[in-house]
């Protein structure tokens, strides 16, 4: 079974961001469930705002 989780971080202000990604990784078990010592790690997360479909990005 797949599991995905979703937040939502209403700035990106580094401290709301980081406690965003932590309760995610904390609902999906920790990041030691797929991470392991020495492993190198880039985690992309999707930033996005609220802007006229012109300037939207996909």
């Amino acid at each position: 079974m797949v599991k995905v989780v979703v937040t939502k971080a209403d700035t990106y202000d580094e401290q709301v961001v980081k406690l965003a990604m932590q309760e995610l990784l904390d609902e999906l078990g920790g990041i030691s469930q797929f991470i392991k010592p020495n492993d190198k790690v880039l985690i992309k997360s999707n930033m996005l705002d609220a802007v006229k479909k012109e300037l939207s990005v996909t």
